[in-house]
């Protein structure tokens, strides 16, 4: 992977991330169930600390850390798409949401110059783990999934 090639892949990452967070920070308004509140809290801080711990690597490439609006607005446009939905229906419209990143997060780090190939190489695993999350879900839950996530991170929401 050429720098330029990598420099747009670390964009899609960051962006990705700025989807996520506004996909889930909208979900929470959409269930009363605290157990479902607390997954949905679960992925929330994934993406907002997977989110600033890219910033560091963006910027020592150069890059510009702002959040685009179009992001934003992708966020929300699947948000919308999945109120009234029941917990499963949203996770099966998030699985197909999720599946294209993983593979793509995986082709990123794959082809990650060797100084930013750790972080790449995190963003896939975290990737991977969400559409895990997804997956265990529909089969009728399994706290592994959970688990995977909340492995990643750093401040842990409290349990309900």
């Amino acid at each position: 992977m050429s720098n330029e090639a990598f420099i747009q892949g670390l964009h899609e990452l960051y962006q990705g991330e700025v989807v996520g967070e506004v996909i889930f920070n909208s979900m929470l308004s959409c269930f009363d169930d605290p157990g479902t509140r607390y997954k949905i809290a679960v992925m929330l801080q994934l993406e907002t600390e997977t989110k600033a711990r890219l910033r560091p690597t963006l910027l020592q490439w150069g890059l510009d850390i702002t959040e685009r609006d179009e992001s934003r607005q992708a966020g929300l446009a699947v948000a919308a798409g999945l109120e009234g939905k029941s917990w499963l229906e949203c996770m099966s419209s998030l699985r197909d949401v999720v599946k294209p990143y993983v593979e793509r997060y995986q082709q990123i780090a794959a082809e990650a110059p060797a100084e930013s190939r750790a972080v790449a190489e995190s963003m896939a695993v975290h990737e991977a783990s969400l559409y895990e999350f997804i997956e265990l879900e529909l089969g009728g839950g399994d706290d592994k999934g959970l688990a995977a996530i909340i492995a990643q991170l750093q401040n842990v929401p409290p349990a309900p």
